[in-house]
């Protein structure tokens, strides 16, 4: 009985005219580039295979990438990678919708696979209308795909006998070389816009703001500034703790200077007011107001007690003129040491 059936499918298969069956259309986009590449084949106006007898067809996509590096997907095409984009059971279904087909060419610099749904999943994986038909996990990113011009296949071929096929469209794909891979660039830590800082290259404003989009704190961007010798005493500018200094030593000086002229004042007020009491009783002290020569020789030394008192206030007055600007003179030689010495004091640490 085997023998006698045999012969009869052979000769079935053998009368079916693939040929007959019809052609899509198919377009592929791009058609070169370096490996890595993402490819897009797109089959359009597929004829219906509803009507068609057994034994069925399918249709076949045919990739040859992975023959540079073995075949590494089970097949029934002669060692070719193919599998099925449109099927007879399709047909019956009525799903005769264009198809989209994408994936990757294998590249070194094509991103790891990672696991999905308890499977390996990589960019070089064939997808048809959103579902993976077929994985290529293991070549993705180890292999970098050799130049060259390939072809893409799209055959009908026996649902049961892919080996026997015919080829319906061929598009081409180029594998170009890949550009070399630019040098990683480092992270910039804040030391170029530092340096274009102190090479007036950018404002205090620039430099501050784009420390501050680095993460840069208030204290950090301090020791920048002392870095480059930018903060206000590094520039000759007293610092506020030592202007603060400053001003309280001046303000020390001009209160002990008006204290001792207080002082004097008072002391003079004293010296001159027993002569005014004598000089009160001796004219009280007269029954008659009749000048005599010992009242006129008395006001003598009354005048001269007043023009010794104008020429002590005189000399008071220059005395406290002195005073203040010697107390003021001191106070900023007293600042200027006090900044000399935490200057010092910087250099050596």
């Amino acid at each position: 009985m085997a023998l006698i059936l045999l012969p009869i499918l052979s000769h079935a298969w053998a009368t079916t005219d693939l040929s007959a069956i019809g052609s899509p259309v198919v377009t592929i986009s791009p058609a070169s580039g370096p490996p890595g590449t993402k490819i897009t084949i797109t089959v359009t106006n597929i004829p219906d295979i509803s009507k068609e007898s057994y034994p069925y067809t399918d249709l076949y996509l045919y990739l040859p990438f992975s023959q540079s590096f073995g075949t590494t997907v089970q097949s029934q095409c002669g060692g070719e990678d193919c599998f099925p984009i449109y099927t007879y059971d399709d047909a019956l279904n009525h799903d005769a919708a264009d198809r989209t087909i994408t994936f990757t060419i294998f590249s070194t610099s094509n991103p790891s696979p990672v696991y999905l749904n308890g499977f390996e999943n990589s960019v070089c994986d064939v997808i048809v209308n959103s579902k993976t038909v077929e994985r290529y996990s293991t070549l993705c990113n180890t292999k970098d795909q050799p130049t060259g011009t390939y072809e893409i296949k799209l055959a009908w071929g026996l649902e049961n006998y892919p080996q026997q096929s015919y080829t319906v469209k061929t598009v081409q794909f180029t594998v170009t070389p890949g550009s070399p891979l630019p040098p990683p660039q480092a992270a910039d830590n804040g030391n170029s816009i530092i340096t274009a800082y102190q090479n007036g290259q950018i404002s205090e404003q620039q430099f501050e703001t784009e420390l501050r989009v680095l993460g840069w704190n208030d204290e950090q961007i301090r020791q920048a500034l002392a870095i480059v010798g930018k903060l206000p005493h590094q520039m000759g500018a007293p610092v506020p703790d030592e202007m603060q200094q400053i001003q309280q030593g001046v303000e020390k000086a001009a209160a002990q200077s008006t204290q001792q002229s207080t002082i004097q004042n008072a002391s003079i007020t004293d010296q001159s007011t027993p002569q005014s009491t004598e000089q009160t009783i001796i004219t009280t002290g007269q029954n008659v107001p009749v000048a005599s020569p010992y009242q006129t020789q008395q006001e003598q030394p009354s005048s001269e007690v007043q023009k010794n008192t104008g020429t002590a206030t005189q000399n008071n007055s220059l005395w406290y003129t002195i005073t203040i600007l010697s107390s003021i003179g001191g106070a900023i030689i007293m600042a200027g040491g006090i900044l000399a010495f935490k200057r010092r004091r910087k250099i050596t640490n």
